[in-house]
């Protein structure tokens, strides 16, 4: 590997651990604090959702962005951007406030996103691809562990966690400024509309719509399902954590086997763990050993379905257009983050902790069926 693509691929994955470790940080975070004051399971889900908000809001702005920026000074700001936004949350003082700060902390993580995702995509070939998206997975799933585990040490109390996810961005500052010269470059105005892509790779981006629905009521809303099934916090936080291993564990094998086998047959096989999962879990949850290697098979089952569909996007777009079916593959992932934990958030509180489950199948369930349609 080149010294040029060695610092590419350097920053694209410090770019998406730090999404990671940012996501895998205040998910469960602000949802157990939310949990802790009494609100709502459906009020939480809401908070939650704003990520999805401001994913539909901004991404679609973004490619012209990167090409005005560059992709590396695009994601030093989205960098400082997150960290200034996680910091304001601890001192913001209701709850309402939090829906703002949380938009712009979602806007900086989701334009890591878009960037990195392009950035990959374009650093792969064709037969690489899928082991090159299947790494990329691996770093967000591996750094989304990160936040779960600092929540353990250094608990959910207090400005520590706050001040330490924010240096945690902070720190990616040095190899993505360092790759600054190696990054691909967008010509302004050379660009198709990020809507006008969603009509040529239904399959992919719904698999992204999906997963955003499932991967945001796994993250944060299980750590509430753990609490109300007798859990503590710290031992609740650990539900991310299990997920995230699994992620690491199974991406590598789900790439190799996309760049193998019909990957819409894939992306159905990856679908089908959370209607297993869903049944399963009310007869282990109260056997922690079994809950967390469920939640690590499911966890890294299911993250196959963004990685597959990721590489359908690479596969299908390429040059100018990639960057704006990126940023659409993200807009539908945060279609997916915006409905998914509002339908969840008001399942977990309508059928007492298991209606959580029930609308993770049903999501996966109705997937399942476009894919059969889709395949005939």
């Amino acid at each position: 590997m080149s010294g040029s693509r060695a610092l590419s691929l350097t920053a694209i994955l410090t770019a998406c651990i730090a999404y990671g470790a940012g996501m895998g940080l205040t998910l469960p975070l602000l949802s157990l604090i939310l949990e802790r004051t009494g609100v709502p399971g459906a009020v939480n889900g809401l908070n939650l959702a704003t990520g999805g908000f401001a994913a539909l809001a901004v991404t679609p702005f973004m490619p012209r962005w990167i090409a005005t920026l560059g992709a590396p000074r695009f994601m030093a700001i989205a960098l400082c951007t997150a960290a200034l936004a996680l910091v304001t949350i601890y001192f913001v003082p209701s709850l309402w406030l939090w829906f703002p700060v949380r938009f712009v902390l979602s806007s900086g993580l989701n334009a890591l996103f878009v960037v990195s995702e392009f950035w990959i995509n374009q650093l792969a070939t064709e037969k690489t691809r899928g082991r090159y998206v299947a790494l990329y997975s691996m770093c967000v799933a591996g750094s989304f562990g990160i936040g779960p585990t600092v929540l353990q040490v250094i608990g959910t109390h207090g400005f520590a966690p706050f001040g330490l996810g924010a240096i945690m961005l902070l720190l990616a500052l040095v190899p993505v400024m360092a790759a600054r010269h190696t990054a691909p470059r967008i010509e302004p105005g050379e660009h198709h509309s990020v809507f006008g892509v969603l009509r040529f790779a239904p399959v992919a981006f719904a698999a992204s719509f999906v997963f955003g629905a499932i991967d945001a009521g796994m993250a944060g809303l299980m750590p509430v399902y753990a609490v109300r099934s007798g859990y503590d916090e710290a031992a609740a936080a650990l539900t991310v954590t299990a997920i995230a291993l699994g992620s690491i564990a199974l991406q590598y094998p789900i790439g190799w086997l996309s760049d193998r086998m019909d990957r819409r047959v894939l992306l159905m096989l990856c679908a089908s763990t959370s209607i297993v999962g869903a049944a399963l879990t009310p007869l282990v949850v109260h056997a922690p050993d079994l809950f967390y290697l469920l939640l690590f098979i499911w966890g890294g089952l299911v993250l196959g379905m963004y990685s597959v569909g990721l590489t359908l996007l690479g596969q299908q777009f390429q040059g100018r257009v990639l960057v704006n079916a990126n940023a659409a593959f993200v807009m539908s992932y945060s279609a997916g983050l915006l409905f998914g934990p509002a339908a969840e958030g008001l399942a977990l509180d309508a059928w007492n902790p298991h209606g959580l489950l029930a609308a993770l199948a049903a999501i996966s369930i109705v997937y399942i069926g476009v894919l059969a349609v889709r395949r005939r």
